[in-house]
């Protein structure tokens, strides 16, 4: 499949920008995690504000009455997966969550990590704000999603606008000749559009970056377009609209014969 349109066409219609003041947090999601694990931070609270010399023992004594306020220490320090392997001094490699086995390896977490510092310096009042301001951090990862999520709400109104018969979120096996073409290749498509002569299968997305993921992204959606070309009632199509990924490309042009 040949895309007609000039490349500097296709430049000018692209946007800037799919976001929308309340794109940047989703505020729920940040108070449900930290609600969940509440009870727990409100244990560790215990230890907000204890001199460093008393810090250990405090430690000891929690873990006695409540060893369960340890398990969520990943936390405080910004990382969700307790298995992510992490190495000690002396080389050995180690899960997260195997220093929340006894005391003395959650007081050589917490000072490894640098959470002595969060626990002894009196400036944290209460680890229930502290993890809601982590959360809100770590939600700026899950950005990426919803910009793409934004992307296709704004496509489903238009299509709907426009009367369409389409589907969101179609796996390739409803297809059963794509899904031999295809072999092992089991895709979901964003949409696709019923026409009257001929079914559009869509993907969409929103990069406000560049560099190679763009080009690999391109190229993937490139040699997808050309499987199509053995099915005359079928077309791709990918729609993109992000302005800042493509202009700052410097070989973009290359990418003209998608």
């Amino acid at each position: 499949m040949k895309n007609r349109l000039p490349f500097d066409t296709f430049l000018k219609s692209l946007k800037t920008s799919n976001r929308t003041l309340d794109f940047f947090t989703d505020w729920q999601k940040c108070l449900k995690n930290k609600n969940e694990i509440s009870i727990a931070l409100n244990h560790l609270n215990f230890l907000l504000g204890k001199d460093t010399k008393e810090l250990k023992n405090c430690i000891k004594s929690l873990f006695k009455e409540y060893p369960k306020a340890f398990d969520v220490l990943n936390i405080l320090i910004a990382v969700r997966d307790k298995d992510d392997i992490v190495r000690d001094a002396n080389g050995n490699f180690y899960p997260l969550h195997s220093y929340f086995e006894n005391d003395e390896k959650v007081y050589e977490f917490i000072c490894q990590t640098g959470l002595e510092q969060i626990f002894c310096n009196r400036n944290i009042k209460d680890l229930n704000d502290f993890v809601f301001g982590i959360e809100v951090g770590l939600d700026s990862n899950a950005r990426k999603n919803r910009s793409g999520k934004a992307m296709e709400n704004h496509l489903s109104g238009l299509f709907v606008q426009a009367q369409l018969n389409f589907k969101e979120q179609v796996d390739i096996r409803e297809f059963k000749d794509l899904c031999q073409a295809f072999g092992n290749d089991i895709k979901k498509f964003d949409f696709v559009i019923f026409g009257k002569n001929k079914t559009y299968f869509i993907e969409a997305n929103f990069y406000t970056i560049s560099g190679s993921k763009l080009n690999e992204v391109a190229r993937s959606y490139q040699d997808l377009a050309l499987k199509f070309e053995a099915f005359p009632n079928y077309e791709f199509i990918w729609i993109t609209m992000a302005q800042v990924g493509w202009t700052l490309k410097t070989n973009s042009k290359k990418l003209t014969n998608l």
